[in-house]
């Protein structure tokens, strides 16, 4: 019988309440191609490089009951050769919350910087598993909130051979960026208060004006992530 449905967790986040729903995408990271071209532009010669054992991984899962705490999870490298790269947290008036968690698999040992780890906790946010928009770091004052997201993300940096074939891998850079999407139910502009610690407005609430419908508003903020310390 052939394979059926979304069955791997490549990074062991699934659990009773939080499913992995899917889809599960798991691709050999393409190759690159060298060309020497002719006197007429033509391609003469090409070689392909690069990786033929790592990986592009997503999981999809979604929270069907219970609670979730955001600060359970972690971004960078979960394990040798396993790396996180993006975790985005979705919760929006149709659905139950929804958790994307994409990386690579089959790199190289990552060496920490001194007294630290190559993982970042994300913030403490808890969720609950059930249908309904919900904020994440924040709260409505005005309007009603119609879904959100929270996008986290580090990069992978590597260095490769003469050949170019990757030979050392590291990460950096973890950031979030919060996004939420408000429509005004009665006749005030929506608005929001943060109230997750490091949280930086970038953009506050919109005042669009669409045609037939209910004003709506969106707004985003930012936060830097600390790199976890060495245990």
């Amino acid at each position: 019988m052939a394979n059926f449905g979304a069955l791997t967790d490549h990074f062991g986040v699934a659990t009773t309440n939080l499913i992995l729903e899917g889809p599960v995408q798991y691709r050999p990271v393409a190759k690159s191609r060298a060309e020497a071209r002719d006197a007429n532009g033509d391609v003469a010669a090409a070689t392909w490089f690069g990786a033929t054992d790592i990986y592009e991984v997503t999981c999809n899962y979604a929270l069907i009951s219970g609670t979730l705490n955001l600060g359970t999870l972690k971004l960078g490298e979960l394990e040798v050769g396993t790396i996180v790269s993006a975790i985005t947290v979705t919760t929006a008036n149709g659905e139950w919350p929804k958790v994307s968690v994409t990386g690579r698999i089959g790199c190289g040992a990552v060496t920490a910087p001194t007294g630290k780890a190559n993982t970042w906790t994300l913030p403490s946010v808890t969720l609950t598993g059930a249908k309904y928009a919900q904020p994440m770091g924040f709260t409505v004052s005005e309007g009603a909130l119609t879904g959100d997201s929270f996008a986290f993300t580090c990069e992978i940096a590597e260095v490769v051979s003469g050949v170019g074939v990757p030979v050392a891998h590291g990460v950096s850079g973890a950031i979030g960026v919060l996004t939420a999407e408000l429509v005004n139910s009665e006749d005030t502009q929506p608005a929001w208060s943060l109230t997750l610690s490091g949280l930086t407005e970038t953009q506050a609430p919109s005042a669009d004006e669409p045609t037939a419908a209910y004003h709506t508003a969106s707004a985003a903020a930012e936060i830097m992530l600390d790199r976890d310390s060495s245990t």
